[in-house]
């Protein structure tokens, strides 16, 4: 009994993870560098299709499938990760996938921008409510901007996490549970989509199959290790899945949208 909880309640076997288990799954070297190269193109892929969704959802139907906090906490884990990322590069070497993800949060984070500008410009009024200025509306998101920079950093470093890895699994877990939540609470299909929920499915799926991209790089994830990291995995399948539940209770939308738009399926 006590050994059972304390493999589920203790320290999992060290406390994190290093950058040279970056420099080891990534080297051309590795005999299992195709498999482990495959699955972290998947999950970046899938991150980026994510976010087509929201530009054609805010584009054509002037509602995004992510909520504000979303987006200020992804603003805020990206940008952050720029740096990170670009210091693990420094540290090691220049070694290629610290580079490359620095690049890419570049992109990640012009994404976020892009989705905080129509927050404040497209969405102002459905989020804050009827008569909200874009002047109220900017420093309402600055607000949270600062909140969710501060709280990513700070727990970063709570969590020993050198290179961001731990607080990247908290994106694709609220990935998951989030946008089905969001919009029952919205309680229409504006704004949501069948094609995006697929999309969300198979991203929380491949987060926490026993091959997913943290196991790849680092034993820290394995099951063994590190139990917790698949209950939650469990949790978030569950609410992807049932995201499916919810958008087929809510009304369709029309093909064409009162702004002569077509609606995103």
């Amino acid at each position: 009994m006590w050994s059972f909880l304390h493999g589920l309640f203790s320290t999992y076997n060290g406390t994190t993870y290093s950058l040279q288990d970056f420099v080891h799954a990534f080297s051309f070297s590795n005999p299992h560098f195709a498999s482990v190269a495959f699955v972290a193109g998947l999950t970046f892929a899938i991150g980026f299709i994510e976010y087509i969704y929201s530009f054609l959802l805010v584009n054509h139907e002037y509602s995004s499938p992510y909520n504000v906090m979303m987006h200020t906490y992804y603003f805020a884990i990206d940008s952050m990760g720029i740096f990170v990322f670009a210091l693990a590069s420094h540290a090691v070497g220049g070694f290629w996938i610290f580079t490359g993800a620095s690049i890419a949060e570049v992109i990640w984070t012009l994404f976020e921008v892009y989705n905080i500008i129509k927050c404040v410009y497209v969405e102002r009024e459905e989020i804050w409510g009827k008569g909200v200025t874009v002047a109220s509306a900017w420093w309402r998101m600055l607000g949270w901007i600062v909140v969710m920079v501060g709280t990513v950093n700070l727990f970063r470093v709570f969590m020993n996490d050198p290179a961001m890895f731990k607080w990247y699994i908290f994106t694709n877990i609220l990935m998951g549970i989030m946008p089905g939540l969001y919009w029952e609470k919205r309680g229409t299909r504006v704004g949501a989509s069948w094609g995006l929920a697929i999309v969300i499915c198979i991203g929380t799926i491949n987060s926490f199959l026993p091959t997913n991209m943290w196991a790849s790089v680092s034993s820290y994830f394995s099951v063994t290790n590190n139990p917790w990291f698949y209950v939650i995995g469990v949790i978030s399948i569950f609410f992807s899945i049932r995201t499916f539940w919810v958008l087929g209770k809510l009304p369709n939308k029309p093909k064409i949208l009162q702004n002569g738009k077509k609606s995103i399926w």
